[in-house]
């Protein structure tokens, strides 16, 4: 734990996260309401503290919010669990933690949590229990869960197989921002595949869609495109 607010104060500025009298300020009120114990500001203080990879710190915080009953510290400290981030890397801890907070409504420790039941990380692999919670975080708009969803109706993971729902998953992960999805979708339509029938112009739009933040299969599938003048005139 920092010794005082002046110590966590020059931390910040030591890392560059300080740039302004306004920030200083705000900087040091959360400080001082984390220190009387305000579970919000125990998280955030936590969060720039895993920013600056100080992360037994992070962790110190994140057990006192914790402890307190924040959700949201549960589901970060569950990260720090599951990743050894200033804590001993422990599954059994990580899966309790997220299961709590997935319980209490949080849709990324839903995610997490089916994560770890569908690839049997500290628990058996358990693909029901996995579309369950996948689709409990899908349905607050996690797009990685809806992305997921999409893998496990297209491969019958846990589920009856179901090109038309994978795609419809696929489809609403990639209209939310997630760039795998994105590409999904392009590969159906440049391919023909989940009962699509070959669309090179929607394959064009959706690479170009996650070319645009640098996702390096769509990246690489518009460079094989234009070189081939498939759907767009010949490069050079």
């Amino acid at each position: 734990m920092m010794e005082n607010q002046e110590q966590y104060i020059q931390t910040l500025y030591e890392y560059k996260y300080l740039f302004t009298e306004e920030e200083l300020l705000e900087a040091k009120c959360v400080y001082q309401l984390a220190l009387q114990k305000n579970e919000d500001a125990m998280v955030e203080v936590a969060n720039i503290l895993q920013l600056m990879q100080r992360y037994e710190e992070a962790a110190f915080w994140l057990t006192e919010a914790s402890e307190l009953g924040s959700v949201e510290a549960k589901y970060h400290l569950a990260n720090c669990y599951f990743e050894g981030l200033g804590v001993k890397e422990d599954f059994k801890k990580a899966f309790q933690l997220y299961q709590y907070a997935a319980e209490k409504g949080h849709a990324d420790a839903a995610n997490n949590l089916a994560d770890m039941y569908l690839n049997g990380e500290g628990i058996p692999v358990n693909p029901k229990k996995a579309l369950y919670w996948f689709k409990t975080a899908a349905d607050q708009n996690v797009v990685e869960a809806m992305f997921t969803l999409g893998i496990m109706y297209e491969q019958g993971i846990g589920v009856k197989r179901n090109d038309e729902i994978a795609f419809g998953y696929y489809l609403q992960s990639a209209e939310g921002g997630y760039l795998d999805a994105q590409y999904r979708i392009g590969s159906v339509y440049l391919e023909g595949l989940l009962g699509k029938e070959k669309n090179i112009q929607e394959a064009l739009k959706w690479f170009k869609k996650a070319a645009e933040f640098h996702h390096i299969d769509s990246i690489y599938n518009l460079g094989f495109l234009y070189e081939n003048g498939i759907g767009v005139p010949r490069s050079g």
